[in-house]
């Protein structure tokens, strides 16, 4: 079959809903990571290792992030390339400046020194029910996902692990890597660390998969 008759083939409607899907939850992800980075409480496990690498080396973190996921991406396509698709592409791309978009944009008229610490902490769990709820959006696309994301599928695949485990395991050793590179630790990293799969299986479950079964019909046979 040539690329013509591959193009046809494609339903071009559906795509684009998942695609569209897709990058609403990468956004999600980007703007929970910037408001929780915006109330000094931390960040996500692989965005804080990334960050401490990056300032460490003197690159932006959109650009460290991008090269640190391409050396993934290679890993996993020799692995389980299944787990891969333009969410992949999406994610790669976007995050990291989406981070550094919404980073700016908060800092601009929300300063963690005015608010008090409950406050503070109230906004942190809401960045990561966000956080978490955007990677159940976009994993839930089925358009594939970030190479730090398709870890923990893989692992759960071949361990027959629950991806909760799977996912709260990868997070941890992370999260260990983003201490020894002084990451930007917090309350954020260390919660999503733990509860990451857990959210993100809930969400998956309750909300997120059941939108994606209407909006896409035949995304059913894909799960």
């Amino acid at each position: 079959m040539d690329i013509k008759e591959k193009l046809q083939k494609v339903d071009w409607k559906d795509f684009i809903i998942r695609a569209l899907v897709s990058i609403v939850g990468i956004t999600l992800i980007s703007f929970g990571a910037a408001l929780s980075e915006s109330m000094s409480m931390g960040l996500d496990p692989f965005t804080a290792l990334n960050t401490g690498a990056s300032e460490l080396l003197g690159f932006s973190l959109g650009n460290f992030q991008l090269v640190v996921n391409l050396i993934i991406l290679v890993i996993i396509f020799f692995i389980d390339r299944s787990q891969l698709g333009w969410g992949t592409i999406f994610n790669m791309i976007l995050v990291g400046y989406q981070i550094q978009f919404f980073t700016g944009l908060l800092e601009s008229f929300l300063s963690p020194d005015d608010l008090s610490m409950v406050f503070k902490l109230l906004i942190t769990l809401a960045a990561i029910a966000i956080f978490t709820f955007g990677v159940a959006v976009y994993k839930d696309a089925k358009l594939g996902v970030s190479p730090y994301d398709a870890i923990a599928p893989i692992v759960s695949d071949k361990t027959g692990w629950r991806y909760r485990y799977a996912r709260i395991s990868q997070d941890v050793i992370v999260v260990a890597g983003a201490f020894f590179l002084s990451g930007p630790i917090g309350v954020t990293t260390f919660i999503t660390g733990f509860v990451a799969g857990p959210f993100i299986e809930f969400f998956s479950d309750k909300i997120t998969m059941p939108i994606m079964e209407k909006l896409s019909p035949g995304i059913e046979e894909e799960v």
